[in-house]
C-alpha cells in the first residue's frame, strides 16, 4: 500500500506540472536542436528553398513584435524610394501566415487605390489584435503623405515594441507569484490521491457515503473554481480609462510625426479611433465648431481621462496659443504616455500576489479542507464507534 501510495502522489505531481513542463522543454529543444539540424541537412541538400524560408522562426514572436516589424519593414522600403502603398505590399511577405490575415485587407485597398481609412472603419476590426489595430492606424496615418511619413511608422514601431517590454516586464515580475499559487492548488488532489491510497477508512468514507460523495463533490468544485479564479486575476487588465488614454497619446504622436496638425489629428481620431477616444476627440470638434475655439475645447479630455491628461491639455494649448515648437511636446507626452504604462505595470505585478490570496483562502484552503482533512475526521470517527 505504501508503494503505491507513493506512485499515486507522484502521478498527481506529474499530471500537474506535466502540460507546462512539456511544452517548455519541447519548446527549448526545438529551437536548439532540432531547428539547427533541420537547417544544416536543408541547406546541404536544398540550398535554393532555405533561401526562400529565412524568418520561419518569427512565428514564435508576439503580435506587438510582428506588427514592429512589418511597419520597420514598410519604412525601409519608402526609404528606398517606394510608395506607401507599395510598401505595404512588398512588406506583407514579412509577417508570419497567421498575422497577414489581418492585413489581407489593408493590402487589397492598396493595390486598387481605394482610401485607407475605410481598413479601420470596417466591421472586421473589432475582432483584430489592439496592437494590430495600432499599427492599421499608423499606416493610415502615414498615408497623408509628406516627409512625415517614415517618422510617423518608426515612432509606431518603438511604440509598439515598448508595450511588449513592458507586458513581458509584467510577466517576469508576476511568475513567481502565479508558480506557487499553482502549486498551492494541486495539493489539495495531491494529498487527496495519497490519503486514498494509504488509509482505508478515508476510502471507505469517499467512495461508500453520501458525506465521501458530498466532499468529493465540493472539493473538486471549489479547486476548479480557484484555478479559474486565479487564472482570470492574472491575465486582467488595467482601468479601461487609463488603457484608452495611453493609447491616445501614442495614435496623437503618431498624427502629430506623419504632418498633421493638432486639429487634423483629433478629425482622425474622430473617424477611426477606439470607442473612448473616438467620443472625446468628436466633442472637442463640434464644441470648437459650436461654442468656443479648438484649443479652449481642448479640456473637455480631463472628463474623459481624468485629471492625468491635465499635463497634456496644457501642453496642447501652449503649443496652439502660443506657437511652441512640437519637438519638445511631442517628446514629452512620449514620456509621460510610457511612464505611466510602465508604472502601471509595475504596481499591478506587485499587487498580484496580494490579489491572489482571496481565492486561496476562499476557494483552495476550502477544496483542502474537505478532500483531507473531513475524510480523515469522518474514517477516524467512524472507526471509533466500530471499536
Amino acid at each position: 500500500m505504501h508503494a503505491l501510495a507513493y506512485v499515486l502522489y507522484f502521478a498527481s505531481f506529474y499530471l500537474a506540472f506535466e502540460s507546462t513542463a512539456t511544452k517548455h522543454w519541447t519548446r527549448l529543444r526545438i529551437v536548439h536542436v532540432l531547428v539547427p539540424v533541420q537547417k544544416q541537412q536543408a541547406s546541404a541538400s536544398f540550398p535554393s528553398r532555405m533561401a526562400k524560408k529565412p524568418r520561419s522562426r518569427k512565428q514564435h514572436f508576439s503580435v506587438a513584435l510582428c506588427t514592429a516589424d512589418f511597419l520597420d519593414a514598410i519604412e525601409r522600403s519608402i526609404h528606398t524610394g517606394h510608395s506607401l502603398r507599395a510598401a505595404v505590399n512588398d512588406a506583407l511577405p514579412v509577417l508570419p501566415a497567421h498575422m497577414q490575415v489581418h492585413f489581407q485587407n489593408l493590402a487589397l485597398h492598396c493595390r486598387i487605390g481605394a482610401p485607407l481609412e475605410e481598413v479601420l472603419m470596417s466591421s472586421s476590426v473589432s475582432d483584430v489584435p489592439d496592437d494590430v489595430v495600432f499599427g492599421l492606424q499608423a499606416i493610415v496615418a502615414a498615408s497623408a503623405g509628406g516627409v512625415g511619413t517614415r517618422y510617423a511608422l518608426e515612432r509606431a514601431s518603438w511604440v509598439l515594441r515598448e508595450r511588449h517590454s513592458v507586458s513581458e516586464e509584467r510577466r517576469l515580475q508576476s511568475a513567481q507569484a502565479l508558480f506557487s499559487a499553482r502549486i498551492l492548488s494541486w495539493l489539495p488532489l495531491a494529498f487527496g490521491s495519497m490519503m486514498v491510497a494509504t488509509n482505508a477508512n478515508v476510502r471507505n468514507v469517499l467512495f461508500t457515503t453520501p458525506v465521501g460523495f458530498l466532499c468529493c463533490g465540493v472539493g473538486a468544485v471549489l479547486n476548479f473554481v480557484g484555478r479559474w479564479w486565479m487564472k482570470k486575476l492574472a491575465h486582467r487588465k488595467i482601468d479601461a480609462a487609463t488603457s484608452a488614454f495611453i493609447d491616445f497619446i501614442d495614435l496623437l504622436v503618431v498624427l502629430l510625426k506623419s504632418g498633421n496638425s493638432t486639429q487634423r489629428s483629433f478629425h482622425a481620431m474622430s473617424q477611426w479611433s477606439q470607442p473612448i477616444v473616438r467620443t472625446a476627440a468628436t466633442e472637442i470638434l463640434a464644441t470648437s465648431e459650436t461654442h468656443t475655439r479648438f484649443v479652449d475645447a481642448l479640456p473637455l479630455l480631463i472628463n474623459y481621462f481624468g485629471t492625468g491628461a491635465t499635463g497634456v491639455v496644457n501642453a496642447l494649448a501652449a503649443s496652439e496659443r502660443d506657437g511652441l515648437p512640437l519637438a519638445p511636446l511631442l517628446e514629452r507626452l512620449s514620456h509621460e504616455a510610457h511612464s505611466e504604462r510602465r508604472r502601471i505595470a509595475q504596481e499591478d505585478a506587485a499587487k498580484l500576489p496580494i490579489r491572489l490570496s482571496f481565492p486561496l483562502v476562499v476557494c483552495v484552503l476550502p477544496s483542502f479542507v474537505t478532500l483531507t482533512i473531513v475524510p480523515i475526521l469522518v474514517g477516524a470517527l467512524s472507526s471509533l464507534t466500530l471499536s
